[in-house]
C-alpha cells in the first residue's frame, strides 16, 4: 500500500520479515530476523539543498547495512538501472565532531546502534550514501551505469566545493565553475551568458556561489568577474554533458586524487617506517613524502585476510595476509576507528575485484559463518511509464522535486470501468461512471498506474494531490483517489476529449470568436492558479479538455508545483516540453508565473492555428537558438492582429516585460467582444447579400441606404481643414508603411476622416423609388433588383461629383488654418488673384454645415496651438520612424507626451469658463487622450522588443497607428472646446 509522507520524503510499508507469502516486494528481500522498527534518514550528494536530498528507510534492527544501501538503489531515487552496487558505501557522521565511521555492509542496524550511536544522542548522527570503491578507469566502467556516473560526479563536485574550492587557483576555479554551468544548463544556448539578462538571472536569482568559491566572487568587482566568466564559458560553450564531466575530472585531478584515499601510518618491518598508505582502484601503495612517487605494495586479488588488533597505547595494528608473500604486511595505525575504516576500504575493493559479497575481514570473536548474499538489484522492472525514461518529441529531460501530499480517497466499488480511452505516462486511461453517495451517476475518466514502485507511485499521486485543492469552472474537477493497489485517479470525463484533437477535427467549423473564447477561459483558470501560488509548467492544448463546444477546462497537473513564498520554482531531472517553454526555463530551469505566461501564449498560438504544434519544423535542441535570435512563432492565419500583438508581448525575452494573467484576461475579453461584434456584422452582411434572391422577398420595405462612415466622435462639427492637414501629413510622409490613415482618393479620405458627406435621403414616391408592388415571379424579382442596382450606381456617381466639388471648397478653407503661411498669389486675398479662377462657393448642404470652428480667431488660442504642436510632433515621428534606432524611440515619444501635457493643461485653464453641460464631455476626452498616450507607450515598447525580429515592420505600423489615433483625438478635443466656446460666446470670429 502506498503510504503518503511529508517533507519531500518517501517511505513504504514493508512486510514483516517473518511474514510468508507467494509474492514479496523488493524491499522485503532485505529484511533480517525482526526487531524494533526504526526509520533511517539517508542523505544524498546532489546539486540541491541538503535538506531535500534524503530518503527515509523504514527497517528493523536486524537489517544489514547492505540491505539499507540496496533498498535505496532499488527505489530509483538515484536513477534507474544501477548496476555497480558494490561501489556504494554508507558513512556515519557525527555532526558535532569530526567522528566518521564507514559502515561495513555486514553490520546490522542494531550493531551500529550499539557500537556507535549509543555514544551520542541519536539526532546528532547522519547517514550519507557515497560511492567509496572507485574502479580503475571508472569513466569506461560506468558507461553501462549512467546513474552511478552522475552520482559520482555530483559527489566529487560537492566535495570540491566544500573542501577544495577555496584552495585552488582562480583560473582553475573559473574553469571548474564554467564546466558545471555548461553541464547543468545543458539546454542553454552557446551564447546564452552573453545576454545581460541571462547573466543577471544567474548572478542574482540562481547564485554564482553555487558554481564558484565565495573567495573568488569577493576578490574582484562584479563587472570584471562577469567578463572573466563569459570568456571562460566560451571555451566550453559547445561541450555536451558527458564531455563537461570528463573535463571536470581531468582538471580537478591535477589538484586532488578523488578516486583514492590516503592514510598516515607506519609499516612494521622489524623497524617502523612512517609512510602514507594510498588505497584505491590500482591497489595498495606507499609513499614516503606527499609529492613522491607511490610504490606498489599489493593487489586486492592477492589479499586473503585482513585483521585489526587494538594495542595498549590506543593504536591499532592492521595485518594483511597476501598471497605469495613470505610474511604478512603489518601496518601500525594511530587510532582504532582509522584502522577499521582502512580495513573496510580494503575489504570493499576486494569484494569489487572478486565480484562477491564474501568478506576478507577476520574477526575471531564473531561467528565466522558469512551471511547469505543478497539478490542482485532487479533490472527487468518496467520503467517505461516513468516520465524521465520516456522518449518523446515533446518532452525533453531536464530533475524533479516532490510536493507535499495528503490522503484523499474514494471506494473502488463505486467505480465501474468502461473502455480504454488512451495511454497515459503511467498507464492506461479508462472511461466509466462513478456512483455518488446520493445515487447519482457521473461519467468519469480513470487514470491507472502500471508500476507500483514507491517512487513512481509518488509521482503519479502528485497530480491528484494538487488537483484536490483546486476549484474553478475551467479547471478539470477531481472526483477522488483510490490509494490501494492498483492506484487510481478519478476525474470528470468530458466527451469531446482533448482540445488539440478537437481543434484538428473541427477546424473548418470553428470561428475566431470560439477560439478566442477558449483562450479567455484558459487564461481565467491561470489567473486562479496564480492566486493560489501554483506554477503549471505544462500549458498546451493537449492538456486542455473540451467540456462543451463553448467551454474548455485546464487539466494535467503532473508537472505543476506550488511556489509558496518563493519567487520561482527550479526543476532538477524531469522531461519538460521544450517547444512551449520560456528561454529562462530552458536555460536555467527557472519556472515562474511569467514563464507560465509564455507557455499560455504558445497555447493560444496552438488554438488559433487550429491544433498545429509550435515549432513543428524544428528539433527540440534547435528551439533555444531560435529564441535567442529573437525569432518567434509566426502569426497564424485569420488570427486577430490585436491577439497576436498580445502573444508577442507574452514572448518578451525579459520575464519582467510580460503581461500578467489578470491583464491578459482584460485584453483577451476586449478581443473576444470585438470578434463577436464582427461576427454579427458578417452575418448581417451575408443576410443582406442573399435577401434579394429569396423568393419570399417583400418589396414593400424600402431598399437599404448606401453605406457611409459614421460621423466623428463629436458629431459633424469637425474642423475639416485640420483633418485633411493631419491625414495628408501622416500618410504622405511614409507611403510605404500601411496604416489606418491610407487613402486613394478624395472620396476615400473624406470617408476615412468621417467628414460630413451628402447622405441619400429617404425619397417620396416619384423619386426613382421602387413601386410598392408584390413581384409575381422570380423573374420580376430579378428585374426589380437590377433596376435598384442601376439606381444605386447613379446615386454613387452623383455623390462622387459632389465630393469633387467639396474638395475644391476644402482647398479654399484650408488656407484659413494657417494665417502665418506664405502668401499664395493665386489666393483670393492676394491683390493679383484671378477672381475668375477662384473656387466656387460651397454648394448648399442638406445634412451638414461647414464647421464654424475653422473660421475662429486663433491669434491667442492656446488650445489650438497645443493641438498643432502635437500634430507636428506626430508628423515628425511619422517621418523619422524609418531612420530612428529602437532606443531612440523614447525621445520622440517623450516629445509627444510633453505636447499632450501642454494641451491638457491649457484645456484645464479654460474649463472653468465653460458651461457645466460640456465639461463632462471635455473631461472624458482628456481621459481618452491619456489612454491613447498609454497605448502609444505600449506600442513603442513592443516595437523596441521586436526590433530584430520578423515582427519589426508590423510593430512599427502599430506604433504609427497609435500616434495617429492620439493626434485625431486631440483634434476632437479642439472641436469640443470650440463648440463650447461658441455656445458661451467666448470665441472670436476671424478678422475679415
Amino acid at each position: 500500500m502506498y503510504e503518503v509522507m511529508s517533507s519531500d520524503t518517501l517511505s513504504w510499508k514493508v512486510a514483516s520479515p517473518r511474514q510468508s507469502g507467494t509474492e514479496s516486494s523488493p524491499e522485503s528481500q532485505f529484511a533480517g530476523d525482526g526487531g524494533p522498527v526504526k526509520i533511517l534518514k539517508v542523505c544524498f550528494c546532489t546539486n540541491n539543498n541538503l535538506g531535500k536530498n534524503f530518503k527515509l528507510v523504514k527497517c528493523d534492527s536486524s537489517w544489514q547495512i547492505r540491505a539499507i544501501i540496496r533498498s535505496i538503489l532499488v527505489s530509483g531515487r538515484l536513477g534507474p538501472n544501477i548496476k555497480h552496487t558494490g561501489s556504494y558505501g554508507l558513512l556515519l557522521k557525527h555532526l558535532k565532531s569530526e567522528e566518521l565511521h564507514w559502515l561495513h555492509p555486514d553490520l546490522t542496524v542494531g550493531e551500529v546502534e550499539q557500537r556507535y550511536e549509543s555514544h551520542h544522542v541519536e539526532a546528532e548522527w547522519r547517514y550519507d550514501l557515497r560511492i567509496r570503491y572507485v574502479p580503475v578507469n571508472f569513466l569506461e566502467k560506468f558507461t553501462d551505469d549512467r546513474s552511478t556516473l552522475l552520482y559520482f560526479y555530483q559527489q566529487v563536485r560537492s566535495d570540491y566545493m566544500q573542501y577544495h574550492a577555496s584552495k585552488v587557483s582562480d583560473g582553475m576555479a573559473l574553469q571548474l565553475g564554467c564546466l558545471e554551468i555548461r553541464r547543468f544548463y545543458k539546454d542553454m544556448n552557446a551564447k546564452g551568458l552573453e545576454k545581460k539578462s541571462n547573466f543577471e538571472l544567474l548572478e542574482k536569482e540562481v547564485g554564482l556561489d553555487l558554481f564558484f568559491p565565495q573567495q573568488l566572487i569577493n576578490s574582484m568587482k562584479s563587472k570584471q568577474l562577469r567578463k572573466l566568466i563569459q570568456q571562460t564559458f566560451q571555451q566550453y560553450a559547445t561541450l555536451k554533458e558527458d564531455d563537461c564531466m570528463v573535463r571536470f575530472f581531468e582538471t580537478l585531478k591535477d589538484f586532488v586524487n578523488f578516486d583514492e584515499e590516503v592514510f598516515p601510518c607506519e609499516l612494521v618491518q622489524g623497524w617502523s617506517l612512517s609512510v602514507e598508505l594510498v588505497i584505491g582502484g590500482r591497489g595498495i601503495r606507499q609513499r614516503t613524502h606527499k609529492n613522491s612517487a607511490a610504490v606498489f605494495l599489493a593487489d586486492f586479488k592477492q589479499i586473503k585476510k585482513v585483521q585489526c588488533l587494538s594495542q595498549s597505547d590506543g593504536k591499532a595494528l592492521l595485518n594483511l595476509e597476501i598471497e605469495g608473500a613470505r610474511q604478512r604486511l603489518s601496518i601500525n595505525v594511530v587510532t582504532v576507528p582509522m584502522a577499521e575504516n582502512m580495513m573496510d576500504l580494503i575489504d570493499g575493493y576486494c569484494r569489487l575485484e572478486n565480484k562477491t559479497d564474501d568478506t576478507v575481514i577476520y574477526r575471531p570473536n564473531k561467528d565466522a559463518n558469512p551471511r547469505s548474499s543478497l539478490p542482485e538489484i532487479p533490472t527487468g522492472r518496467d520503467t517505461s511509464s516513468v516520465r524521465h525514461s520516456m522518449g518523446s518529441d515533446i518532452y525533453c529531460e531536464i530533475l524533479d522535486e516532490r510536493p507535499k501530499s495528503v490522503k484523499y480517497g474514494i471506494d473502488r466499488n463505486d467505480i465501474v470501468l468502461g473502455r480504454i480511452l488512451g495511454e497515459g505516462f503511467f498507464g492506461e486511461v479508462y472511461d466509466g461512471f462513478y456512483k455518488k453517495p446520493d445515487g447519482d451517476r457521473i461519467n468519469v475518466a480513470v487514470k491507472t498506474c502500471k508500476d507500483c514502485s514507491p517512487d513512481v507511485m509518488e509521482k503519479f499521486m502528485s497530480e491528484a494531490v494538487i488537483m484536490k485543492n483546486l476549484d474553478h469552472p475551467h479547471i478539470v474537477k477531481l472526483i477522488g483517489i483510490i490509494e490501494e493497489d492498483p492506484v487510481w485517479i478519478v476525474m470528470e470525463l468530458y466527451q469531446h476529449g482533448e482540445l488539440g484533437n478537437y481543434l484538428t477535427q473541427n477546424k473548418n467549423n470553428l470561428t475566431n470568436t470560439t477560439l478566442v473564447l477558449f483562450s479567455l477561459q484558459i487564461c481565467k483558470a491561470l489567473v486562479y492558479l496564480e492566486g493560489v501560488n501554483l506554477v503549471h509548467r505544462d500549458i498546451a492544448v493537449r492538456n486542455v479538455l473540451v467540456a462543451s463546444p463553448d467551454s474548455v477546462k485546464l487539466g494535467d497537473f503532473g508537472l505543476s508545483r506550488y511556489i509558496e513564498d518563493e519567487e520561482y520554482y527550479k526543476a532538477s531531472v524531469t522531461r519538460l516540453p521544450i517547444k512551449w517553454m520560456a528561454p529562462e526555463s530552458i536555460n536555467f530551469r527557472r519556472f515562474t508565473t511569467s514563464s507560465d505566461v509564455w507557455m499560455f501564449a504558445v497555447c493560444m498560438w496552438e488554438i488559433l492555428s487550429r491544433g498545429q504544434q509550435p515549432f513543428f519544423w524544428l528539433e527540440n535542441r534547435d528551439v533555444i537558438n531560435q529564441l535567442e535570435q529573437g525569432i518567434r512563432l509566426p502569426k497564424p492565419d485569420d488570427c486577430p492582429p490585436a491577439l497576436y500583438s498580445l502573444m508577442t508581448r507574452c514572448w518578451s525575452y525579459d520575464p519582467r516585460e510580460r503581461p500578467t494573467f489578470t491583464e491578459l484576461v482584460v485584453k483577451i475579453s476586449d478581443v473576444h467582444k470585438m470578434e463577436k461584434e464582427q461576427e454579427v456584422e458578417r452575418e448581417r452582411d451575408r443576410a443582406r447579400s442573399t435577401k434579394y434572391f429569396d423568393p419570399k422577398l417583400n418589396f414593400n420595405e424600402p431598399p437599404p441606404k448606401p453605406s457611409r462612415m459614421k460621423p466623428g466622435r463629436f458629431g459633424n462639427t469637425l474642423s475639416i481643414g485640420l483633418h485633411i492637414q493631419l491625414n495628408e501629413a501622416l500618410c504622405a510622409s511614409s507611403p510605404d508603411l500601411a496604416s489606418p490613415c491610407e487613402y486613394q482618393s478624395p472620396v476615400d479620405s473624406m470617408n476615412t476622416l468621417a467628414l460630413p458627406v451628402r447622405s441619400p435621403r429617404r425619397r417620396s414616391m416619384g423619386e426613382n423609388e421602387f413601386p410598392r408592388v408584390e413581384p409575381n415571379s422570380k423573374e420580376d424579382a430579378q428585374r426589380l433588383w437590377q433596376r435598384e442596382k442601376r439606381n444605386m450606381q447613379d446615386t454613387l456617381r452623383q455623390q462622387k461629383a459632389q465630393m469633387m466639388e467639396d474638395n475644391k471648397w476644402l482647398q479654399k478653407k484650408e488656407k484659413l488654418l494657417d494665417p502665418m503661411g506664405p502668401e499664395d498669389p493665386a489666393s483670393p486675398a492676394s491683390p493679383g488673384a484671378d477672381t475668375e479662377n477662384a473656387p466656387p462657393e460651397k454648394p448648399p448642404r442638406l445634412t451638414a454645415q461647414p464647421a464654424p470652428t475653422a473660421e475662429l480667431d486663433r491669434s491667442d488660442d492656446k488650445v489650438y496651438k497645443s493641438v498643432m504642436d502635437l500634430v507636428k510632433v506626430v508628423v515628425q515621428l511619422k517621418n523619422d520612424i524609418t531612420e530612428l534606432q529602437p532606443d531612440e524611440y523614447i525621445t520622440i515619444v517623450k516629445s509627444v507626451g510633453m505636447a499632450l501635457r501642454d494641451l491638457i493643461r491649457n484645456v484645464d485653464d479654460i474649463l472653468p469658463t465653460l458651461h457645466e453641460s460640456v465639461r463632462t464631455e471635455i473631461e472624458g476626452t482628456q481621459k481618452l487622450l491619456n489612454n491613447d498616450m498609454a497605448e502609444l507607450i505600449s506600442k513603442m515598447r513592443l516595437a523596441q522588443q521586436n526590433a530584430i525580429t520578423s515582427l519589426k515592420e508590423e510593430c512599427k505600423k502599430q506604433l504609427l497607428a497609435a500616434a495617429h489615433t492620439l493626434a485625431m483625438d486631440s483634434k476632437n478635443m479642439l472641436d469640443a472646446v470650440d463648440q463650447a466656446r461658441v455656445r458661451a460666446n467666448l470665441a472670436k470670429p476671424v478678422d475679415p
